[in-house]
């Protein structure tokens, strides 16, 4: 089987829609994704985006070139980097955790951004410099996933921003935690590769994902040097194993002020657990709002000039 055909295998067109943002409903005519179109000129027949209008034909392949601007040569090298083979593969750690056969793509992160309300720099340098974002497939779905050198936690959340569907005993969901994760093991604070983290830096610690891409965006901006750091979930408490790493640092804790008061409740437990074991560590409410409303609402420079008083 060639490249051409592989692509179209991995990324069908409703997929490839769906990584792009481009909206495509089940039946019936729409707007044109690519020029101006008063009216509904395109339909999909099979795996192709007709337009009635000009006579023109999109497969996946080219809805991919036309949205970013480059031809199919181009479209088919880039994506051909992406083929983990005939199957995706999974590789299983000895600690348990499945890690899902993954890439990383600036595009897929400019995509990132742009439905998180990010900057594209911030998200590239969680992706680039950091290596704790990727992208892939996830139970069939498009699919962003955070996950670091620790091998110990790995989270996946639809390109769509929707949730994943129901399946089997898992309800819907925003995240998928990937089998294997241990939540309670808080993202970021061992990035693979070769980044080299000092004994002194301080951290910010937040709660879920998207707001560690926002916390990497406000870094970008930031005269104050720190490391992102989340914890998958409010309802855990850190894990022993990780507790050491923040011995002595100074740790501001940004806590989600939600209805239900789950945001305030771990980062008062996780407070007194990095209080016990050393850390310089105080509490910041984001009130009404996470980080990454914050950041979306007033910029990550604005956010990041008000939380410098916060560090001390």
């Amino acid at each position: 089987m060639d490249n051409i055909a592989k692509i179209k295998e991995r990324w069908p067109l409703r997929a490839m829609c769906a990584r792009l943002n481009i909206y495509i409903p089940e039946k019936g005519k729409f707007h044109s994704p690519f020029r101006e179109d008063r009216n509904p000129s395109c339909e999909v027949y099979g795996e192709t985006i007709k337009d009635w209008s000009t006579g023109d034909s999109y497969d996946s392949i080219r809805v991919f070139a036309e949205t970013n601007r480059i031809s199919n040569g181009e479209t088919i090298r880039r994506l051909s980097k992406e083929l983990p083979g005939e199957k995706p593969t999974m590789k299983s750690e000895s600690n348990g955790l499945v890690i899902p056969q993954f890439h990383y793509s600036s595009d897929e992160a400019k995509q990132l951004a742009k439905l998180r309300a990010l900057s594209p720099v911030g998200v590239e340098f969680a992706g680039v410099y950091l290596r704790t974002l990727r992208f892939g497939t996830c139970c069939g779905y498009p699919s962003w996933f955070l996950s670091d050198g620790n091998k110990q936690v790995c989270e996946a959340r639809r390109m769509n921003g929707e949730k994943f569907p129901s399946f089997k005993n898992l309800p819907e969901r925003k995240p998928h935690t990937v089998k294997g994760s241990k939540k309670s093991f808080p993202l970021g604070i061992r990035p693979p590769g070769r980044v080299k983290i000092a004994p002194d830096l301080p951290c910010i610690l937040v709660e879920g994902g998207p707001d560690y891409l926002a916390a990497c965006d406000v870094l970008v901006e930031s005269d104050q040097e720190f490391l992102p750091v989340s914890m998958l979930g409010s309802g855990m408490a850190i894990h022993e194993d990780a507790l050491p790493f923040f011995s002595g640092r100074r740790v501001l804790i940004l806590a989600h002020s939600d209805e239900n008061g789950s945001g305030e409740k771990g980062a008062t437990k996780w407070y007194k657990q990095l209080r016990k074991q050393g850390a310089k560590v105080s509490v910041h409410e984001l009130v009404g709002a996470d980080l990454n409303d914050q950041v979306s609402q007033d910029g990550a420079k604005a956010v990041a000039t008000y939380l410098q008083d916060a560090f001390h």
